[in-house]
């Protein structure tokens, strides 16, 4: 962008929990634990990604899973980005905290003129977990290129 003119990204987003409340993570399969009400719309044309900070609790039960992938997906759904917590923090009964930052792929189509609804998912591997409902997913636009 140059400098002096005005293009103001979009304000994110903050997303509760679905249903702003726990979210039981079932082994073996994606489930969803952030979406916002509608799509996000970037504010012009050009090429754009999404950045989601996501400040996630998740408790593990009294065992606990032997993985837990988090995914970024489009409404298709496409997944744009992975996160894979280090298995270390998968202790029987633990509460671990999640801070991470999720980016999206580069697109000029995906995020205007109509948006898309980003989902964040999370896949439990063996036993299932809880993602707590005081988490929260932050949406925003990195804007790419000019």
């Amino acid at each position: 962008m140059a400098w002096g003119t005005a293009k103001p990204n979009p304000i994110p987003t903050i997303v509760a929990t679905v249903a702003g409340a726990d979210v039981t993570l079932t082994a073996g399969s994606d489930i969803t634990g952030f979406t916002p009400a509608a799509p996000l719309i970037a504010s012009y044309a050009g090429g754009w990604a999404y950045m989601v900070w996501l400040f996630a609790t998740v408790v593990m039960g009294a065992t606990a899973p032997t993985a837990l992938v988090i995914k970024l997906k489009t409404a298709t759904p496409t997944t744009l980005d992975t996160f894979t917590l280090p298995p270390a923090n998968l202790v029987n009964n633990a509460i671990v905290p999640i801070s991470v930052c999720l980016l999206g792929t580069t697109s000029g189509t995906l995020y205007f003129p109509t948006g898309d609804t980003p989902i964040i998912t999370f896949n439990c591997t063996t036993t299932a977990a809880t993602l707590k409902a005081q988490s929260r997913a932050v949406f925003a636009f990195w804007e790419t290129t000019d």
